[in-house]
């Protein structure tokens, strides 16, 4: 039987944790990842570039023959997911949506934080699904400009200073408000999940990498897609550089080989 992939992107190392949900929950499922790292970050550009970037990333992985995509960025999520799926008949899974919903469910005091880039709190995605799952909640966005080209420097591994800096700097308004639930609105940030539970141990933490994959699996039984027998495929992409790309990722996937996205 030759299997469909389950096509992954990203701007960068976010879309590993993704992967690795993916591969954890899904193990014997075909996967193409595809790190766009040549306009890394998305944060910081147009609503036109990214939408242009997604469909160019989505272009690209049609390739492999898919039976799935998953945008694993808040970003193209929330700039780009429905031109996405207006353009190409596919099964797309966006990472916003699940999380909101997750957030909605276990807040408390009704009280949630947002970490995100800065395209994806103006956008107001979050905030908008998060009050139709219910209007009681407040919600708290922060950009976050930093963390993303702090991860992808690497510094989760060697300059845990800076970024617990940079962390407290995002968190402290957040805590000052009293949530009691925050967000990780950026698949980057799940890198992150150690130091911000040291820095917060008493925050719920909700990730759009995890949440994402749930959605993707219940799909996937429901449509008797799910794969069984052998381990699944990987591939793994890069647009730009990809033997430095290959350095970072591999504290994320130990083994992984990032080839040249051509």
């Amino acid at each position: 039987m030759n299997k469909k992939y389950i096509g992954i992107f990203d701007s960068g190392l976010g879309g590993l944790t993704t992967v690795s949900e993916v591969i954890s929950k899904l193990p014997e499922e075909n996967i193409v990842f595809l790190a766009d790292t040549k306009h890394l970050p998305y944060g910081s550009k147009s609503k036109e570039e990214i939408i242009s970037y997604t469909l160019n990333n989505i272009a690209y992985l049609r390739q492999y023959g898919l039976k799935a995509v998953v945008i694993a960025c808040n970003t193209s999520d929330s700039n780009a997911s429905q031109s996405a799926r207006e353009v190409y008949d596919l099964p797309i899974f966006g990472v916003i949506a699940p999380a909101a919903k997750k957030a909605a469910e276990t807040t408390e005091n009704k009280k949630v934080g947002i970490l995100a880039t800065e395209s994806t709190i103006r956008s107001g995605r979050y905030e908008q699904l998060i009050a139709e799952h219910n209007p009681m909640i407040k919600t708290y966005p922060m950009a976050c400009p930093k963390l993303v080209p702090l991860i992808e420097e690497g510094t989760f591994k060697n300059d845990v200073e800076t970024l617990k800096e940079a962390l407290n700097e995002y968190l402290s308004p957040l805590l000052e408000e009293g949530i009691d639930t925050l967000i990780l609105g950026c698949t980057h940030y799940d890198i992150l999940t150690d130091l911000i539970r040291e820095l917060c141990p008493d925050l719920k933490l909700i990730s759009s990498s995890r949440c994402v994959v749930q959605d993707l699996e219940e799909y996937l039984e429901k449509q008797d897609l799910k794969e069984e027998g052998n381990e699944g495929k990987r591939i793994y992409l890069s647009t730009s550089d990809p033997e430095n790309f290959t350095k970072t990722a591999s504290y994320l996937i130990e083994g992984i080989r990032i080839e040249a996205a051509k």
